[in-house]
């Protein structure tokens, strides 16, 4: 690393320096907004300067952490953790830049900054640790502080804003007085719903160490202790992996647990850009990816004639059973993609489109990497498994775009909501062209990053169709996706700059006109922008970097990139690329028909009634599978309540209110007996005690001295006479 600093500080780095922000507040505020991006941007060239070693030493240990368990800290370097690194850091350093003009007028802002910059040293931590156990700490951590940035306007006491295309909210549950209560709703629900993936993870990470002794990425890809064969013998290696894979989805918003990104979108858009584009999302996309690298290497024979991809055979490992978590890590990526993209193409706000957005292309990256678990049975996961990297790396550069300049469009109008927006083109040109160029990545337009990463992604999902047919199932989910992909990226540009503009008003109601954000905001947009549509450039050297021995050259960089263009017009990649373009005009044209050729008349596409209508409420009601949840969980807490009313009131607390009325009825009768039996009988023993001794003293006090003097003497010779005869004098 740059002058041999240790690996470590890249993590030390941005979690102290966490500690430091709010310290910094009480001497400078200015100094405070900016120390996050100040210490990011140092973690930044720190991680750069790693791109170096790869192809070097894949590890660095640097202490033992728990000698009793043999439990190592150690970093993790390879192509994955290293270009994971590079993109985290670049990304969050961006949007801390940004954050420093969009934060500038809001409160609490030491809470803000120091939850941003240890989210990112969360991610880091996670993606560069060897460890699996720490990593897991680190993904803890984005949990964590995901909670306190999505809620963190929860002290907001105005009415939440309503939808206008939006429908009634019955149940409870969903209906909030003041914009802090569904704030802090939301920072919750996102809590709640990924710890239930991070305590599956949690088991399956447990049970993986029982086997194979060891909490190292690096242990287990050496089969350390035969875990992979112990495991299928004792048939828990694919439950132990559905066990890590359910924290990924979890984290990465998966069916079925995607139902809390959306929500996700109640924090500043700062936050909102970094859980979608640079941390969080990206976490459980990466620990797959992770384990398909692991699992890979650890079934690895080390060469040899027979297995021409270095795999062992199905039979002696059990691999046709974990086969079968490849298929589920591949359906939940295609159903997600899916369906989350025909929630997109009705949602009236403009983040939250953005949300499902993140949601469906997640979709595509689990998916190109459960299609990559099942090639590496045959031995040739390389390109799929490279597929989703190259589409985590250009969907985290124009998401970021997306969302911050999402945000300055919602600081200049002041609402959240798309069909209040309209003829924002010439207001804000700068970024209607930033956001026009992240809505062509998006939607897979060539030459623009996402086309090249997502349309990779659908082509392997053909050639998986090929060899089997539930392929077929994820290819049609696949292209189903893009249509709809593209028809919410046109739908999203027109309802915001096109059509007729609205006048727009300050918070006291003064006409406002709304115009491109300042230089913080907008230089990050412009480099994003930048990166969206250059980036396939990069491309050929991370394909070098991941899987090519040796520095890259011009010829072979020339040589990679011709290849990628050529696969798209030859076959059989010309097949999945038709197909593709096919599904873009399919859904391109009716949407630039309706909100961009026809944005200032009416929409009439959707009737009052009829099948059109019921599609439109279906997909407005995201499924039904959020509101199902909320369904069961006013459900069980009805339960509850009538629990504690006929059971808990009636019975439990009848029985404790009983027990407790004879115990007071029995010492009372106790207390009763006590004063008036056992204490009166005592105190009369001792009065007529009193009052005899009294009686028969009376008459020996007469008050004479020589009646005493007499007493004495009396005695005095008894005691003479006593001694006489003890002496044997009488």
């Amino acid at each position: 690393m740059l002058f041999g600093l240790p690996y470590y500080l890249i993590l030390v780095i941005p979690l102290g320096g966490s500690l430091l922000v709010p310290l910094v507040g009480r001497f400078n505020e200015k100094l405070r907004d900016w120390t996050p991006a100040i210490f990011m941007g140092i973690t930044m060239i720190l991680c750069w300067s790693l791109l170096p070693e790869i192809g070097h030493s894949i590890q660095t240990t640097t202490w033992t952490w728990i000698p009793a368990l043999n439990l190592e800290f150690s970093v993790l370097l390879d192509p994955l953790s290293i270009i994971m690194a590079v993109l985290a850091s670049t990304l969050c350093f961006l949007i801390y830049v940004y954050s420093t003009e969009y934060m500038a007028h809001e409160g609490d802002r030491s809470r803000f900054f120091f939850l941003m910059l240890a989210f990112g040293g969360g991610m880091l931590t996670l993606v560069l640790s060897n460890n699996l156990l720490i990593a897991f700490i680190g993904w803890e951590i984005m949990g964590f502080c995901s909670y306190g940035l999505i809620g963190f306007w929860n002290d907001k006491r105005n009415p939440p804003e309503e939808d206008p295309l939006g429908y009634e909210q019955k149940n409870p549950l969903l209906q909030f007085k003041t914009e802090g209560e569904y704030n802090t709703h939301c920072g919750t629900k996102a809590f709640i719903v990924t710890r239930v993936g991070d305590a599956l993870m949690l088991g399956g990470i447990l049970l993986l160490f029982g086997f194979a002794g060891s909490f190292l990425f690096t242990d287990l890809a050496t089969n350390v202790n035969d875990w992979w064969g112990s495991m299928a013998s004792w048939g828990v290696l694919v439950p132990a992996l559905l066990l890590i894979f359910a924290g990924a989805i979890g984290k990465s918003g998966q069916a079925p647990l995607q139902v809390w990104l959306p929500e996700a979108m109640a924090g500043p858009t700062a936050v909102s850009a970094l859980i979608h584009a640079a941390t969080m999302v990206k976490a459980g996309v990466y620990i797959t990816a992770r384990f398909i690298l692991t699992i890979a290497a650890a079934t690895a024979t080390g060469g040899g004639e027979e297995h021409v991809a270095g795999f062992v055979p199905l039979q002696a490992l059990g691999i046709e059973t974990v086969l079968s978590f490849f298929f589920i890590v591949a359906i939940v990526g295609a159903v997600t993609a899916f369906m989350t993209a025909t929630m997109g193409m009705v949602s009236n706000e403009l983040k939250q489109v953005l949300a499902f957005s993140t949601l469906s292309q997640l979709g595509y990256m689990i998916l190109a990497l459960g299609t990559a678990g099942v090639f590496a049975v045959e031995g040739h996961y390389q390109a799929a498994h490279l597929s989703s990297v190259m589409h985590i790396i250009s969907h985290g550069a124009f998401k970021a775009l997306l969302f911050l300049a999402a945000g300055g469009v919602i600081h200049a109008v002041h609402t959240k909501y798309m069909s209040k927006m309209g003829g924002l083109k010439d207001a804000m040109p700068w970024t209607y062209r930033v956001i026009l160029i992240g809505v062509l990545a998006l939607a897979g337009i060539p030459p623009m990053s996402g086309f090249w990463s997502k349309d990779s992604i659908i082509e392997y999902a053909y050639e998986l169709a090929t060899v089997n047919p539930l392929g077929i199932f994820l290819f049609i989910l696949a292209v189903a996706a893009a249509a709809c992909t593209i028809f919410y990226s046109i739908r999203l540009v027109g309802m915001v700059f096109h059509g007729k503009r609205p006048e727009h008003h300050d918070d006291e109601g003064h006409h406002q006109e709304p115009h491109d954000p300042g230089k913080a905001m907008m230089v990050p947009l412009y480099i994003l922008a930048i990166f969206t549509i250059f980036a396939f450039l990069i491309f050929p050297i991370i394909q070098t970097i991941f899987y090519m021995e040796g520095p890259i050259t011009l010829e072979l960089f020339i040589e990679i990139l011709t290849e990628m263009i050529i696969v798209k017009v030859t076959y059989p990649g010309i097949i999945p690329f038709a197909i593709t373009v096919g599904a873009l005009l399919l859904g391109g044209i009716p949407a630039y028909w309706i909100y961009v050729k026809n944005a200032d008349t009416p929409n009439t596409m959707i009737p009052e009634n009829g099948v059109r209508r019921s599609i439109h409420n279906f997909l407005k009601h995201r499924w039904y599978i959020n509101e199902s949840y909320y369904w069961l969980v006013n459900k069980f807490l009805g339960f509850a309540q009538n629990w504690r009313v006929s059971v808990d009131d009636k019975i439990i607390d009848g029985i404790d209110f009983k027990s407790a009325d004879a115990a007071i009825s029995i010492s009372t009768k106790v207390r009763w007996f006590d004063d008036n039996i056992v204490d009166g009988f005592a105190e009369g023993i001792s009065t007529e005690s009193v009052r005899a001794s009294e009686a028969g003293l009376a008459g020996s006090q007469t008050g004479r001295i020589n009646d005493y003097v007499s007493v004495v003497m009396f005695g005095i010779g008894i005691l003479v006479i006593l001694t006489l005869i003890t002496l044997g004098v009488i």
